[in-house]
């Protein structure tokens, strides 16, 4: 488990045979093309990417057009129940793929695409109509024809639109010319009939264009007498909306019917454009292509059988160049391999660095269970994931599956709490004969309620916390472990022994003093007085009756002063030799001093919320079962009102806050101690498939 190791595959072949090489690279799916220099182009690849780049356009358009989301969304998902299931699809060559596309798109894609552009010119039509008509309403009063105005022999007369305040200034700037003004409706506006001389028609021009206005004109086709021209317009808009509308519903029609034969051909489409764009500059020379990629180790006889037919090399990666661009490729089993999208969302672990995936896939779990612990809120959840797991596509279904997991933990954590909907489990009805002396379930009955916060009482809230700081540790440990494994590999051994490793046991230290405390019952100035005899929390079971208070604080303080100063000379020396990171011996003694015993403390105490949300969460629920109870129980409709709403609340909230609080130990308490990441991913050369599975025909 964790990352797949990876080699180096080459194929050598007649650059004119490029296409099915491509085909049989995208059969075999695990490649990672590395990008080539050459500058070098395979002509059949070109033309058949151009094809493939057209298919997927048209396609995409209509898509866009129809407003088809490329994934059924959640909403969907849970109110219609949408599923689309894969269509079977035969392919053998990647030039067959892409004629097949070409003729299949058009009986697919044409007619909405007729409609479309139906719709595109009326809404065009409609804006242009619309604009006519908002000018023709300032003027629609006027019963004249204008058609006969502008140069005329002997005279210029026009009409123009102007801003009601500018007509006295106009007026006086075209002082012994005739203007005839009409109020409009728009008292802002008026309209001006300017008769002149020809001689003055440019002076006219000029005045009225430095007030923004030009002379009106109505369109060919329509009637020049603007109230009838504003009528047309009026019957135009509405004859474009009534047609606008009809598009509508029947392109509606056919997105139900098209739907997923649409998206299966957009994704074949896709398919076909990206692997021929990633592989149309194929290294070599002008006859002969040479594509190299990184391949699993694994599947070295699967590549090699696929590449038979030409020239195939599979060797280790010894290239320093290379070995730079090594990307990653996660190889969990598939319990763990739901929780690659928490690591992705921290970066790639980069090669040699160990994948935290499997540690994720066993602390989640843990830590959603503890905080949302409820049989009947998680199996819901456990529901809620299922669903989208097996309705949903793509990333969605793997969310999916990680919600389920976290659902299956809350009810498994739940029987442990000894809740479910905040009732008592051993006093539920089909539960109580169950576990009670004699029933089927009697022999397990010690577990349910083994971490009971029913009460809510101080003890219950006590060993609540104890459990929760004592995962911490062990999550913190690990952490620090794994740094400490990371910089031997890195080569930084003098930082391993004067920094990593006193880090663990002072944090070690410390927290053992922690628990001497809670031992001494918060007698923290006199623990280490041979008086206090009491068993040290955990420390105890662990080292057997001898681990009394008294000496196991004495041993932890020794440890921690013995811890600081390596780490202080440690430090310092490190200051020394690297004067130019700024540190002095003075920062370092004080980082150490505050800095990391601080820091101890804190990580600790952060772990603490685990036990803090479960108690919320039973407070929560407790507080509406009281209410459900006082408003007269099941006989009332207001009482089922309160702890139906109440419960569906509390899961939502709850369910969001664990999850935000599950993320945040991860990513802030976890992967900060040790993680680098930052590493490329490995890119299939043929992406997961939503819509298609691909059926590829032997030979």
């Amino acid at each position: 488990m964790g990352t797949a190791d990876l080699k180096l595959g080459t194929v050598i072949l007649p650059r004119s045979e490029s296409p099915r090489a491509i085909s049989r690279l995208t059969e075999f799916e695990w490649y990672h093309k590395i990008d080539s220099a050459s500058d070098l182009v395979t002509p059949e690849i070109d033309d058949l990417l151009l094809k493939a780049q057209q298919t997927y356009q048209s396609i995409d358009d209509v898509i866009k057009g129809m407003g088809i989301p490329l994934e059924v969304g959640i909403m969907e998902i849970l109110f219609k129940g949408t599923v689309i299931k894969k269509k079977d699809y035969e392919i053998n060559e990647i030039e067959d793929m892409v004629e097949q596309l070409q003729k299949e798109a058009p009986s697919i894609i044409d007619k909405p695409a007729k409609l479309l552009g139906e719709a595109a010119t009326a809404k065009v039509s409609i804006e242009e109509y619309k604009a006519l008509k908002d000018t023709l309403e300032v003027i629609k009063k006027m019963k004249i024809d204008i058609s006969g105005f502008g140069l005329m022999r002997h005279f210029f007369t026009n009409l123009f639109v102007i801003n009601s305040a500018d007509f006295d200034e106009i007026n006086r700037s075209l002082e012994g010319i005739t203007v005839y003004k009409y109020d409009l409706e728009n008292k802002e506006k008026a309209a001006i009939l300017v008769i002149s001389d020809i001689t003055d028609a440019e002076k006219v021009l000029k005045v009225l264009r430095s007030f923004n206005s030009n002379t009106f004109k109505i369109p060919e086709g329509f009637p020049q007498i603007p109230s009838e021209a504003y009528a047309l317009a009026e019957s135009k808009i509405k004859e474009l909306e009534t047609k606008q509308a009809s598009i509508k519903k029947e392109l509606g029609k056919i997105t139900k019917k098209i739907r997923r034969d649409i998206l299966s051909l957009h994704e074949k489409a896709q398919i076909a454009k990206d692997v021929l764009e990633t592989l149309r500059k194929p290294g070599g020379t002008k006859n002969f292509a040479v594509i190299q990629g990184f391949i699993p180790k694994k599947m070295e006889a699967k590549f090699t059988e696929s590449t038979k037919q030409w020239m195939s090399v599979v060797e280790d990666i010894t290239d320093p160049k290379l070995k730079e661009e090594i990307p990653t490729l996660f190889d969990n089993k598939r319990f763990v391999r739901t929780f690659e999208v928490i690591t992705k969302s921290q970066g790639i672990p980069k090669a040699g660095e160990p994948d935290p995936t499997p540690m994720i896939a066993l602390m989640w779990p843990i830590f959603y269970g503890l905080m949302f612990a409820d049989m009947g809120h998680g199996l819901l959840l456990m529901a809620l994931g299922l669903l989208f797991k097996f309705k949903g596509q793509g990333e969605l279904s793997k969310w999916g599956m990680l919600i389920a997991i976290s659902g299956a933990s809350a009810a498994i954590a739940g029987v442990a709490a000894g809740e479910a909907f905040g009732f008592h489990l051993d006093h539920m009805g089909p539960f109580e004969g169950l576990l009670e002396e004699g029933g089927a379930l009697h022999s397990v009955s010690w577990i349910v309620g083994i971490l009971s916060v029913a009460e809510l009482t101080f003890d219950q809230v006590i060993n609540i916390l104890k459990v929760s700081l004592f995962i911490g540790i062990v999550h913190l440990v690990w952490a620090m472990t794994l740094r400490v494994i990371r910089l031997l590999k890195e080569g930084h051994k003098m930082v391993v022994f004067t920094e990593a490793i006193p880090n663990i046991t002072l944090y070690g230290g410390i927290v053992v003093i922690m628990m001497c405390a809670i031992g001494s019952q918060y007698d923290v100035m006199n623990m280490y007085s041979k008086v206090h005899t009491e068993a040290v929390p955990w420390v105890t079971m662990f080292l057997g009756d001898w681990a009394e208070v008294w000496i196991i604080t004495r041993i932890s303080v020794i440890i921690v002063i013995a811890s600081m100063v390596i780490m202080m000379v440690g430090g310092v020396m490190h200051a020394k030799k690297h004067p130019e990171d700024g540190a002095d011996p003075a920062s370092v003694i004080m980082e150490v001093l505050l800095g990391k015993t601080v820091e101890s403390l804190a990580h600790t105490i952060s772990y603490a919320r685990l036990g803090i949300m479960l108690l919320v969460h039973a407070a929560l629920l407790m507080t509406v079962n009281n209410a459900f109870s006082s408003l007269g129980g099941a006989e009332s409709g207001g009482a089922m009102a309160m702890i139906i709403g109440g419960n569906l609340g509390i899961m939502m909230i709850e369910g969001l806050i664990v999850y935000i609080q599950s993320l945040r130990l991860h990513l802030y308490e976890f992967f900060t101690k040790w993680y680098v990441g930052g590493a490329q991913p490995f890119r299939q050369i043929r992406p997961e498939l939503i819509y298609n599975q691909f059926i590829w025909k032997k030979k």
